[in-house]
């Protein structure tokens, strides 16, 4: 792979694996909502399912390119309008009452990787553009999806992180805060509808 070409690999990498979306977005709530302990089965939830998303990818572009384009135009149909009721539910959303028992679960983070249209699109494209056309063994576009799962569940933890450091702001603004995320959710939903 020629330097200028890993180089744009890694700048769209970190670009899409940083900006908000549904897995950062989610990361972010979830923490100022339960902080770390009751929520962090949502975020290893989150991290297996980026992993699942990442290999079914995988395999559907190296096995199946030819009918991959297809299916995309009808999947990130359902992405979005998951997308649009996750961003509805968590404007809507009232307070959680800091004592209850109730925590983000496991379920909830791989599920909802596994709908989670920007990641399907951010994979297909890797690999078609950038890996697939310079790493023709499947051994090693497999070793790229580690490096591209390692770089994904970064970026979620960064959201995480900055979930936790701002539970204090959130609990005196948690409307505000949840209007502005709903509506980050619902301008990714906007954009995969345009694609």
């Amino acid at each position: 792979m020629p330097t200028a070409t890993l180089t744009l690999m890694l700048g769209y990498m970190l670009v899409s694996s940083f900006t908000p979306g549904p897995g950062n977005i989610l990361a972010l709530n979830t923490m100022m909502n339960y902080g770390w302990k009751k929520g962090k089965q949502l975020i290893f939830g989150i991290g297996l399912g980026y992993f699942a998303v990442q290999y079914i990818c995988t395999a559907a572009v190296y096995f199946l390119s030819v009918y991959l384009e297809g299916a995309m135009k009808y999947i990130k149909y359902a992405g979005a309008v998951y997308l649009v009721w996750l961003a509805i539910h968590i404007m809507l959303s009232k307070a959680e009452n800091r004592t209850s028992e109730k925590k983000a679960n496991f379920a909830t983070g791989f599920f909802m990787q596994l709908v989670n249209v920007k990641i399907y699109f951010y994979c297909t494209t890797l690999l078609s553009v950038y890996i697939v056309p310079y790493f023709q063994s499947l051994i090693y576009i497999v070793l790229m999806g580690l490096f591209v799962i390692f770089i994904g569940c970064s970026a979620t933890m960064t959201w995480a992180f900055l979930g936790l450091k701002l539970q204090k702001f959130y609990t005196a603004h948690f409307k505000v805060c949840n209007i502005v995320l709903g509506l980050f959710l619902l301008y990714c939903a906007y954009g995969i509808i345009g694609s």
